[in-house]
C-alpha cells in the first residue's frame, strides 16, 4: 500500500456506536487507519503489533480481527479493564448466564450501608445506597468469575471479570449524580439527580447489550485464526518488555492540549479503590500531558530538537499571566515524558521495526506547537528514521471549546499527523 492511500485516522460516526461506545474517551483513531498502517507494514499472522498508549484498545480490535499477535499498555487501569473487556474469546462464553448469576448472587449479599469496600470516596458521585447496590454486584463478580474459571481448562478469569466490571462501569455513569461537561474530562455535579433504576435490572441490562455488541463485532470471523491479545497496565515510559519485542508499533501519545484523562475516568478509579488524594493523584500524576505539575526541576534538553527547544522558550518568554509558572512546567514535562517514550520505543521495536505514531498540532495563545515535527525531531535525535507520511486537517478541535482562545490567532488550523518511524537495522 502507498502512503497516500492510507486513510483518515479520524473516527466515523460507526465508530462511536456499539462497542465503540461502551466508555467515555475523547482521544481515539480510526479501524480504517490500523487496517491500512497493518496493510502498510506488511503484518501478517506471525506479526507482533504493540500500542505503548492503548487507551480505548482500537489497535488490539483490529489485530484481533485479522488474526495478529497484539500487546497493548496503558497507565490508567480503567482503560486497560475496557480494553480486556473487548476481548474476542469472551463470545465463546454464556455471558448472558454467567450476568444473571452475577445479578441473583449480588442480590443475596448482605453489606451493611457504611461498609463500602475501601472505596468510600467514590461517595462523591453515587449515593450510599446505590455504591452499596454496586459493592455487592462486585462481590458477586469476583465470586461467581473465579468458580468460572476453576470450572473451565482455560484461565480467562481476569479476561471474564473484566467485562462484568466494565458493565459495572456503565452502571455508574448511569447511577452516578454527575453528567460530562463540553469538555471530555470534565464531570459536572448533579446532586439534584435522583435514581429510580434498578441497579441489578440495569446490571443485566448491560451484560445482553454488550453482549450483543462483542458478538455483532467478532461476526463472519471464524475462518480467522485467534490471536489472543495481550493488555498490562504500565507506563510507556519503562515498559515491561524485553528489548526488540514489536514488529510495529501503532498508537497515538497523548496531545500536548492538556487533556486530564485520569479525571475522565475518576468515578471509576475511585470505585476501584483509588485514594482521592493518594492513588487516584499518583495515577493523575504520571499520565503524560495531564494538566498538573509533578516535577517543577525539569530542564530544556537540546536533544528533544530545535522545534521544541523554540516552542518552549516562545512559551517562557510570553507576557501572558502563568506562561512561565504554570505552563512551561507543564510543557516541560509533556516533552520529556514523550522523549523518554520514543526511547522505550526504539528499544522494544526489532531491527528494522515501524512505528506510526499519531499526533495533533495545537497553540499555546498565539505559539504554534506542530507536533508531527517535534516528533520527527525527538526520533531523529535518537538516531531513529522518522517522517510525516500523512497529514490531515482538523475540523473539529477540542481547543475549540475555548472561545477565548481565538483572540489571539484567528481561524487557527490544526493538523493531524501520521509520524513513521523506523529501527534502523542494530543499535
Amino acid at each position: 500500500m502507498l502512503a497516500e492511500n492510507i486513510r483518515s485516522a479520524k473516527r466515523g460516526k460507526n465508530e462511536r456506536n456499539g462497542i465503540h461506545n461502551w466508555h467515555p474517551y475523547y482521544a481515539s483513531y480510526a479501524e480504517n487507519f490500523v487496517e491500512d498502517m497493518l496493510d502498510y507494514f506488511g503484518a501478517n499472522e506471525s506479526s507482533i503489533v504493540l500500542d505503548p498508549w492503548m487507551g480505548s484498545g482500537t489497535t488490539a480490535l483490529v489485530c484481533q480481527k485479522r488474526g495478529i499477535k497484539s500487546l497493548g499498555i496503558d497507565i490508567n487501569p480503567v482503560m486497560v479493564i475496557f480494553s480486556k473487556a473487548k476481548t474476542r474469546q469472551l463470545i465463546d462464553y454464556n455471558l448472558e448466564k454467567i450476568g444473571y448469576d452475577i445479578k441473583e448472587k449480588a442480590s443475596t449479599i448482605k453489606l451493611n450501608q457504611d461498609e463500602f469496600l475501601h472505596n468510600e470516596d467514590t461517595l462523591e458521585f453515587v449515593s450510599a445506597e446505590d455504591l452499596n447496590t454496586l459493592n455487592k454486584i462486585q462481590q458477586a463478580i469476583e465470586d461467581v468469575c473465579k468458580q468460572q474459571s476453576s470450572l473451565s481448562d482455560q484461565t480467562l478469569s481476569d479476561t471474564l471479570r473484566a467485562f462484568y466490571v466494565a458493565v459495572l462501569f456503565r452502571c455508574l455513569r448511569d447511577v452516578g449524580k454527575f453528567k460530562k461537561g463540553k469538555n471530555p474530562t470534565w464531570l459536572i455535579n448533579e446532586s439534584s439527580k435522583v435514581n429510580e433504576i434498578d441497579t441489578y435490572q440495569l446490571f443485566y441490562h448491560y451484560v445482553n447489550a454488550m453482549r450483543k455488541d462483542l458478538e455483532k463485532y467478532f461476526s463472519n470471523m471464524f475462518n480467522v485464526e485467534y490471536a489472543k491479545p495481550s493488555f498490562i497496565e504500565g507506563d510507556s515510559r519503562d515498559m515491561d518488555f524485553p528489548e526488540s519485542t514489536a514488529d510495529f508499533i501503532i498508537t497515538s501519545p497523548p496531545y500536548l492540549t492538556r487533556i486530564d484523562y485520569a479525571v475522565s475516568t475518576k468515578p471509576e478509579l475511585l470505585f476501584l479503590g483509588y485514594k482521592q488524594h493518594t492513588d487516584f493523584d499518583r495515577v493523575r500524576r504520571a499520565t503524560m500531558g495531564a494538566p498538573v505539575i509533578a516535577d517543577k526541576n525539569i530542564v530544556m534538553n537540546e536533544k528533544w530538537g530545535q522545534s521544541i527547544c523554540t516552542f518552549l522558550t516562545q512559551v517562557k518568554e510570553h507576557h501572558a499571566k502563568a506562561s512561565k509558572s504554570y505552563y512551561l512546567p507543564i510543557f516541560l514535562q509533556y516533552f520529556r515524558d514523550a522523549f523518554d517514550s520514543l526511547h522505550e520505543i526504539k528499544r522494544v521495536l526489532k531491527p528494522n521495526g515501524y512505528a506510526c505514531l499519531v499526533v495533533q498540532s495545537s497553540y499555546y495563545k498565539d505559539v504554534e506547537a506542530k507536533l508531527g515535527e517535534m516528533y520527527v525531531e525527538m526520533a531523529q535525535s535518537l538516531h531513529l528514521e522518522a517522517e510525516i507520511i500523512k497529514r490531515d486537517v482538523v475540523k473539529h478541535h477540542l481547543a475549540n471549546v475555548n472561545t477565548k482562545s481565538s483572540k489571539y490567532v484567528k481561524n487557527k488550523i490544526y493538523y493531524e499527523d501520521a509520524v513513521l518511524i523506523r529501527k534502523k537495522g542494530k543499535n
